[in-house]
């Protein structure tokens, strides 16, 4: 094999593996994109991207009303910052699978100090919430 050629696969195989991302980015890529869409207020789309463990317990209009109470007063976010993250493999009442438990510092306009915990996990190969958590 001449030296370019070595070179070349050399080069593609360091540089694909820069691109993977691992699980735990991969589910807060999720978390964060879901909270987006709770910040944004939309809540149809939110339960649609959830899993079926959420789903299951909640309609859409349960969700919106679930979460819109919790937060009824914060006003927008301003910034939001993971302060922890917890990998288990099982769930009470769920079955047993990757899950991710995050949890953020959020500071919304009237509430500066509020932490969130949500949970996504791997399903059918992809990463969905199935919980979400307001204190």
């Amino acid at each position: 094999m001449s030296k370019k050629l070595i070179c070349l696969v050399t080069a593609l195989l360091l540089s694909s593996g820069s691109f993977a991302q691992s699980p735990v980015d991969e589910a807060e890529k999720v978390a964060l994109a879901w909270l987006e869409t709770i910040d944004r207020g939309e809540f149809e789309r939110a339960w649609e991207e959830a899993s079926p463990l959420l789903q299951r317990p909640l309609s859409a209009s349960m969700l919106e009303r679930t979460i819109g109470l919790a937060r009824r007063d914060f006003g927008p976010v301003e910034s939001r910052r993971r302060t922890r993250v917890v990998s288990q493999t099982s769930m009470p009442g769920a079955a047993r699978n990757d899950y991710k438990e995050f949890t953020f510092q959020t500071r919304f306009a009237n509430k500066p100090q509020v932490t969130e915990t949500i949970t996504p996990h791997f399903e059918e190969g992809v990463w969905k919430v199935s919980g979400y958590y307001v204190q």
